[in-house]
């Protein structure tokens, strides 16, 4: 049996086509001796929508850490699309396909938003392409595409950001707090790009701390505290947990 071609990226057993783009199977992690995830389990189907929901201090970002390889688990198996990846490093999730759009935005404030998509065509994409995908899934990009990204709305920066992010055709986008900082007005009009996103093929995980701002385009939801999944299935199977207090949110 021949070696994989990366110590850390291995193919799984049961093969990438009907593999999960994203599997966290008993996942914990530590900062020294505390330790703050306990036996997270975690999936994204392919083309699907998952939240992953729950307070400050949850676990949520330390999840998302792991997951993108910012973070060692301390034990337990991370896959990517049907590999198993603990222990790869950033670079090499994203040659397998996987995108984060960080919470802040991610783009670069003092160039117009042409250059932002621009700088998106390191990996060899024709710049025009990008460009003209861009302003096809977000036509209000077409209208400012040569204001400088910092002058624009947060609701078209975080348009900016995942656009940027798709130019990468990634198969699996971790989205952090995309409500962050905005009117919900402007929140709810990101999430149903973001459900567009997703019937196009695109595996997302959405972090975000208020559930209902990202329920009605989820198809899973996934909710955590102190550490753990405290519950996990679909919005509908969730609704009693949902409406707890911890989360923010009203019945």
């Amino acid at each position: 049996m021949s070696a994989p071609a990366h110590p850390h990226v291995e193919e799984h057993a049961h093969g990438e086509r009907s593999a999960p783009l994203l599997e966290l199977r008993d996942v914990t992690a530590c900062y020294g001796r505390i330790q703050v995830l306990h036996g997270v389990d975690l999936s994204v189907p392919r083309g699907e929508v998952v939240a992953l929901l729950g307070p400050n201090g949850a676990g949520k970002t330390t999840t998302l850490l792991v997951a993108t390889g910012q973070h060692p688990a301390a034990s337990g198996c991370v896959h990517i699309a049907g590999r198993h990846v603990n222990g790869a490093k950033p670079e090499a999730l994203a040659r397998l396909g996987v995108c984060t759009i960080p919470e802040g935005r991610g783009i670069f404030r003092n160039l117009t938003v042409r250059e932002n998509l621009v700088m998106a065509s390191y990996r060899g994409q024709p710049a025009a392409d990008i460009v003209e995908r861009a302003v096809g899934r977000f036509p209000r990009l077409g209208e400012r595409i040569d204001q400088v990204a910092g002058t624009m709305s947060g609701g078209e920066q975080q348009m900016l950001a995942m656009a940027r992010g798709l130019a990468t055709e990634p198969g699996l986008l971790i989205i952090d707090e995309l409500s962050m900082g905005l009117a919900p007005l402007i929140v709810a009009e990101l999430y149903e790009l973001v459900a567009g996103i997703a019937r196009e093929g695109v595996s997302i995980l959405v972090v975000e701390q208020f559930a209902r701002t990202v329920l009605g385009v989820a198809d899973h939801a996934v909710i955590m505290q102190h550490g753990r999944v405290v519950a996990a299935g679909t919005p509908a199977d969730l609704e009693a947990d949902l409406s707890a207090a911890y989360l923010g949110a009203t019945p």
